[in-house]
């Protein structure tokens, strides 16, 4: 590792499996002193525990990233522990499938509440810290329904993360000056335990598109949870300083553009 989050604490939301859990612990490695927020706080301490126990330094914080006053009480707690937040992951999410037809207003309403609610609320509990210090890397996770729609994808989410790119680009145009950063990763199919909920056609319609194959990879369809840790990683760095409000594909040229 090269430290490139030297000296960093970094909130990393739904950092008990998946995407969220893959960033945490890159981040750790690469220096920061990482927070890992999520609703089951059972296995995000098992998590932050087991970073620890490598020489590490990580805690773990019980948030509701759809609820405001668990949101501003978690960024407290972090403050407190580790010190004040310069770099924030928004990548707490949930996905349900559904027909259009199917979408229920509960459905609608789950899905803006976390996947377009959260980021904002976990935006704005973190900022007095990162206009305090001049500095600041937000990385929100998007994803590929946003920018072109899939025909297995609930309306309802690729509708909030359409909110989370409009976000990202009018942040960036409202706190760049303050030498905060805003960017968004849009993920393509990542293979992760959220897909346990998919049949097997789903599945096959979600890969059809896919046209990069990697030998190395023993054509593997679909990306890991490392690709996108690896991206987060890059945005949040002091590589990518002189990107802003900026969206990177991590999806195997299933949308070029």
């Amino acid at each position: 590792m090269t430290d490139r989050l030297k000296g960093r604490v970094a909130v990393i939301t739904g950092a008990a499996r998946g995407f969220g859990l893959e960033t945490a612990r890159l981040f750790a490695a690469e220096g920061a002193a990482v927070a890992l927020w999520d609703v089951n706080s059972d296995d995000a301490e098992r998590e932050a525990a087991a970073i620890r126990e490598q020489g590490m330094n990580a805690a773990a914080f019980a948030v509701d990233v759809g609820d405001s006053s668990s949101v501003d009480a978690a960024a407290a707690a972090t403050r407190d522990a580790l010190g004040a937040i310069t770099v924030l992951v928004n990548n707490a999410g949930v996905v349900h499938i559904a027909e259009p037809w199917d979408v229920t207003d509960e459905d609608w309403e789950w899905h803006m509440r976390i996947n377009a609610a959260g980021p904002f609320y976990c935006i704005r509990a973190c900022l007095p810290d990162m206009r305090e210090e001049g500095y600041g890397k937000i990385v929100n996770i998007g994803s590929i329904a946003a920018m072109q729609g899939r025909a297995t994808t609930n309306p309802a989410y690729a509708a909030s993360k359409g909110a989370v790119l409009g976000l990202t680009a009018t942040l960036s145009r409202s706190i760049g000056k303050l030498g905060i950063s805003v960017n968004a990763i849009n993920p393509g199919l990542i293979r992760t335990e959220i897909h346990e909920q998919f049949s097997e056609e789903q599945m096959e319609a979600l890969t059809a598109d896919i046209p990069l194959q990697s030998s190395h990879r023993s054509n593997e369809r679909g990306g890991r949870p490392s690709d996108i840790a690896n991206a987060a990683l890059f945005l949040a760095s002091a590589e990518s300083d002189y990107i802003n409000g900026d969206y990177l594909n991590v999806n195997g040229g299933a949308r070029v553009s």
